[in-house]
């Protein structure tokens, strides 16, 4: 994302939406390079176990499979949200009051990581695959080497891939949900009557959840065998889900206020034309003048159906079936986990 040429960037941006640029030059938009950065994974997975003789060679070990997208997954998902943050905001741009060089900088910010800041990540990731692995049952690692340190060789490089990207994500998250709250501070001119921009930010919002919700339930589910019994793989796995939960809900929650505050005036306000309407019919019935009774009726009808359509206007800043969505997401698997376990356990 870049910004008009009169403006400076407040930062440089950052070697990953460096490395997004170069990727969208790249023939149909570049968007191949991330299946096959997946199936690079798989292939050294299954190279490796072809020459420790783990495997047959021209076999393919289905188990390596299961812990190999997460890595290719998570930049992807980096790359897409900055671009689904690119239209939300622009979908808010009338809401925002603000001057051209006002928006580009804070489109800019939306979209673009700060240069520097996410080197952490590879020792954040190696540290994290380290424990995952060390920390795995046995029955885990089997079909990968005989003792956790061959394991760390096997694993190592798409688990600190995977792992690495987690921090990256998790930071520019946080930011940008940061930066949506703070537009929705900043706004100048919601209009309640005109919802597009209102929901706006709820089209990032369910996504960047939805993202980290599909990577706990995939967790759950295909790569099962480093979950059970492992404490760094559990604990990774449950702040993804709740993490989604928050990061659907919270930066969202700031403009309700708002909206419940600019929704009660124009409430008042046709309250009041509506008591106004009132005093000025009994004014003419009590005064026996109904000269023009039938526009101050009419008129009085007007403004009683006006406050009732206010009262419909929303004050959530997500359109109901996104929120439905949402909650069916999240909820759904955890059901069908739960009422799968309580089945298993009573056919033991």
């Amino acid at each position: 994302m870049s910004i008009p040429a009169t403006t400076d960037p407040p930062y440089a941006p950052s070697a990953v939406n460096r490395l997004f640029g170069a990727i969208e030059r790249l023939p149909a938009g570049g968007w191949w390079v991330y299946p096959l950065l997946f199936v690079a994974g798989i292939v050294y997975l299954q190279a490796f176990l072809w020459i420790t003789g783990r495997s047959p060679v021209g076999s393919i070990a289905i188990s390596a499979i299961a812990g190999s997208p997460y890595g290719a997954y998570t930049l992807w998902a980096i790359h897409y949200l900055s671009r689904v943050a690119d239209r939300a905001v622009t979908a808010f741009r009338p809401a925002s009051g603000m001057t051209d060089e006002e928006f580009a900088l804070r489109r800019y910010e939306l979209t673009t990581i700060p240069a520097g800041r996410i080197w952490v990540a590879l020792p954040v990731g190696a540290a994290i695959t380290a424990g995952s692995i060390l920390f795995a049952p046995a029955a885990a690692i089997a079909p990968y080497a005989g003792t956790p340190l061959e394991a760390l060789a096997v694993l190592g490089p798409t688990a600190v891939f995977g792992y690495s990207m987690f921090p990256i994500i998790a930071y520019q998250t946080v930011r940008q949900l940061r930066l949506v709250a703070r537009l929705h501070r900043e706004a100048t001119a919601l209009d309640l009557f005109d919802t597009g921009p209102i929901y706006a930010f709820s089209l990032l919002t369910v996504r960047i959840g939805l993202g980290y919700v599909a990577v706990g339930y995939y967790s759950l589910t295909a790569n099962a065998s480093f979950q059970e019994g492992n404490p760094v793989a559990l604990a990774t796995l449950g702040g993804s889900v709740l993490l989604g939960v928050a990061c659907f809900i919270l930066p969202l929650w700031g403009i309700h206020g708002r909206l419940v505050t600019e929704k009660a005036g124009l409430v008042r306000a046709a309250s009041v034309r509506v008591q106004a309407m009132s005093n000025e019919l009994y004014r003419r019935v009590d005064a026996a003048s109904l000269a023009g009774i039938k526009d101050v009726t009419d008129a009085m009808a007007h403004l009683i159906a006006t406050r009732e359509q206010v009262g419909r206007l929303p004050t959530w800043p997500w359109p109901p079936q996104v929120l439905r969505g949402f909650l069916s997401a999240v909820l759904l698997p955890v059901a069908v986990f739960l009422i799968t376990r309580a089945l298993g356990g009573q056919l033991r």
